[in-house]
């Protein structure tokens, strides 16, 4: 029978295709592969040879033709032609009820899942993947002696059912619902390491951005991050100042995101189940990878982008250290600014000037040229991690804190300050001083309050 044709009808990014062909490839078995489209996409011609329009379909070829459904029972029969025969359900019959148990188990765990990226940022939902991923967990914790896989270093039929979801849904679940499918279930985890290290499953695997894309069509429109399209998602508050650093890298370097506005007071309740931080900014990008902490993420998009001028010198050991130097001054620079304008006295007026000194004396060594920002004709990431700030210094200095003018004292500053706001890309990310002074006095009037 193994010398049979087979053509497998696949669907590129289908996790129940991808079962069908990790066991091909474990059986060594060669087949014709034949692409199809889904849902509204699938052909005429396809929906004729299988009524029930799902894939995958296996045809065996030889003197009477045959159709095979379902992909376990796909999987099942490609084991059992390929040799050794059925060695994918285990060695003994205890073994193979072990398997056929695992398997059957598996299903409302994928089930649940789905289930969440149809309403992606329910707690009712998310919990029922949790209780689900950690039964799971506990089947292979009753099964193994050293793992990594269910039955230990063999790889089976356990497997195969339940790795195709694991690497679709890592990606997918984080990207539209902020979800870690592996933070109830860490031997999955390690299952699906181990499985995706296997020639079988790498060869045939999709890219992340697929898998993401793959589950598009369950999450509903109106969900935060659907306007991205499967692009970069920055979850922002146009009045933060950390969150202004992330969608300034994004200018300087032209990388487009899709900007989700997360109000900070009070901060809805979605919010938390995508970032449980409650911080903003936060990246997702189209890998479903959660970038956080505004420094961080404008060094992330550095890294990717493709356009524009670097931020950081990489390479250049001497140049990325005065760049992390300035950086880190500009941490000092805003935890004093905002306890100087939350009435901190003399002691934050003191840090504020003592921080305005240090980043003042860096400046006036020119260390990437002569130029009005830190890195000299054109901001580089030490700008980006200051100007937000010192926006809001000019917003807020000296009508709004006690008189105090701090740009009269620190000139250069005072230059890096007008040269950034008066750039292209300061002006698509910054409101007006108006704007951040009416933010600062209502703030104030709610002081009381907290």
């Amino acid at each position: 029978m193994a010398s049979r044709a087979l053509k497998l009808y696949v669907a590129a990014t289908c996790p129940f295709c991808h079962r069908v062909e990790i066991v091909a490839r474990e059986k060594a078995l060669a087949y014709e592969r034949v692409l199809v489209g889904l849902r509204e996409e699938m052909p005429q011609w396809y929906k004729e040879i299988n009524p029930r329009e799902t894939v995958p379909t296996l045809e065996v070829g030889g003197t009477e033709k045959r159709l095979v459904f379902e992909s376990m029972l796909i999987a099942q029969y490609l084991d059992n032609i390929g040799a050794p025969a059925a060695a994918l359900m285990g060695a003994t019959a205890a073994q193979r009820h072990q398997i056929e148990f695992f398997v059957s188990q598996v299903g409302e765990f994928i089930g649940a899942a789905h289930r969440l990226l149809g309403d992606p940022l329910s707690g009712e939902k998310r919990k029922a993947v949790d209780d689900n991923a950690a039964y799971v967990d506990g089947l292979l914790a009753a099964n193994q002696t050293t793992g990594p896989y269910y039955c230990d270093d063999t790889f089976t039929m356990a497997d195969v059912a339940l790795v195709p979801f694991l690497v679709r849904l890592k990606p997918a679940l984080m990207y539209y619902a902020g979800y870690d499918v592996f933070c109830k279930a860490p031997r999955m985890k390690v299952l699906w390491a181990a499985a995706a290290k296997r020639a079988s499953v790498r060869e045939t695997l999709p890219m992340a951005e697929q898998c993401v894309g793959n589950y598009r069509h369950l999450v509903p429109e109106n969900a935060p991050m659907m306007g991205a399209n499967g692009g970069y998602v920055l979850y922002s508050n146009r009045l933060c100042p950390f969150a202004d650093r992330a969608r300034l890298a994004c200018e300087l370097r032209r990388l487009k995101v899709y900007t989700v506005e997360v109000p900070l007071r009070p901060q809805p309740e979605w919010y938390r189940y995508i970032n449980p931080r409650e911080t903003v900014p936060a990246l997702f990008t189209p890998c479903g990878e959660a970038i956080h902490e505004s420094q961080l993420i404008a060094q992330y998009i550095d890294c990717v982008a493709t356009e524009g001028v670097a931020l950081v010198p990489r390479g250049d050991t001497q140049e990325e250290y005065e760049v992390g130097f300035f950086v880190d001054n500009t941490s000092n620079f805003a935890g004093a600014l905002f306890s100087w304008f939350r009435g901190g006295g003399e002691d934050a007026k003191a840090e504020l000037e003592w921080a305005a000194g240090e980043l003042e004396k860096h400046l006036a060594q020119h260390p990437f040229g002569q130029g009005p920002f830190f890195g000299g004709k054109r901001m580089n990431a030490g700008d980006v991690a200051l100007l937000p700030f010192l926006v809001r210094a000019k917003a807020l200095l000296p009508e709004l804190s006690g008189k105090m003018d701090l740009f009269a004292k620190f000139p250069l500053l005072n230059g890096l300050a007008e040269a950034g706001m008066a750039t292209p890309e300061a002006k698509a990310v910054f409101c007006t001083l108006e704007e951040y002074r009416a933010h600062y006095q209502r703030l104030q009037q709610r002081a009381p309050e907290a």
